[in-house]
């Protein structure tokens, strides 16, 4: 698989715990230095000031002819607006209802702003496939570069709700689990240029309740087609939410890999759709200290159904 370079990165993430949520809420700056139009900016739901300020800020000053496309995931959404919505439905019996709600729910939101901000005439994408939607959208962005386009502007960002972390509690899919949300952007590129932060080697997805055993065959032949075995990754990521689904990530990290570093990232971030995202920020973030070349794959399932693979590497 050809590489493709990462050139910046954003992120509006967790915090730690903030008083009165049972849940990691992102930690969001001041938006009015970054999205300066009040009105704008007064019209915008969390989720989308959130998105929209995490892509302005990996784009920087960079020209808007540069970036040749923008693609977003996202698993749940724009999730205010759409109760906003539909507690306006059912207060107002069907009638009189007022359009903007809606409109600012639809999922391709946070890219059609970026891009109206910006003025960015190109190909823009949204994802929406649960737990792979940031790796679609990664795909997408890499497939794109290997086409020949020049940089493209790839995030995931999700929230999470008091009514949705409500019910996804009733429902159980929560049990245990300490949930969470953000935005991360990356700014990806087809060549390496002066000073690159990492580079992306190789990536797969895969669904369905897997074992241990097929999961780690899967690693092993996935490193394989990228011309690595378990020796060669330095350090191991892996999606850790201190639940009996562990179990996983521990055979790897004890068979697999017992050489390597482990690490974890949703005791940061929390469990959220698009959470493989932060993990991306987060080792490109701590490579940019390495003094050695190092391999980094990520493992990450989505509650034991939606699982990918990603190999960054760090070139000294």
């Amino acid at each position: 698989m050809q590489p493709v370079y990462i050139q910046r990165i954003a992120s509006i993430h967790p915090q730690g715990y903030a008083e009165n949520h049972p849940y990691l809420q992102a930690c969001e700056p001041d938006y009015k230095d970054i999205i300066t139009n009040a009105t704008l900016r007064r019209r915008m739901s969390r989720i989308v000031k959130m998105g929209v300020a995490c892509g302005l800020e990996c784009m920087g000053e960079l020209s808007p002819e540069k970036i040749k496309g923008i693609i977003t995931a996202t698993g749940l959404g724009c999730l205010v607006d759409t109760e906003k919505f539909l507690n306006t439905l059912i207060d107002n019996e069907e009638r009189m209802l007022n359009p903007t709600p809606f409109i600012q729910s639809t999922f391709n939101t946070i890219g059609a702003q970026i891009a109206l901000i910006r003025q960015v005439h190109a190909y823009n994408m949204t994802y929406v496939h649960r737990g792979l939607s940031f790796e679609s959208a990664l795909l997408d962005a890499m497939m794109k570069i290997w086409e020949g386009d020049g940089q493209i502007l790839v995030g995931a960002m999700d929230e999470m709700t008091n009514t949705s972390y409500t019910i996804q509690k009733r429902l159980g899919i929560l049990k245990g689990i300490e949930a969470g949300e953000g935005a991360q952007f990356f700014l990806l590129s087809r060549e390496a240029g002066e000073h690159p932060l990492a580079e992306i080697s190789g990536l797969e997805t895969f669904t369905g309740q897997q074992t241990a055993e097929e999961i780690k065959s899967r690693t092993i032949r996935f490193l394989q087609r990228n011309g690595l075995d378990s020796r060669d990754i330095q350090w191991l990521v892996t999606g850790k939410n201190r639940t009996e689904k562990d179990c996983i990530y521990e055979e790897l990290e004890t068979n697999l890999f017992p050489e390597s570093i482990h690490l974890s990232f949703k005791d940061e971030c929390g469990e959220y759709p698009t959470a493989s995202s932060y993990a991306v920020w987060k080792v490109v973030k701590e490579a940019e200290n390495c003094t050695v070349s190092t391999n980094i794959l990520i493992y990450n399932h989505h509650h034991s159904i939606n699982h990918s693979l990603i190999l960054i590497r760090k070139n000294v």
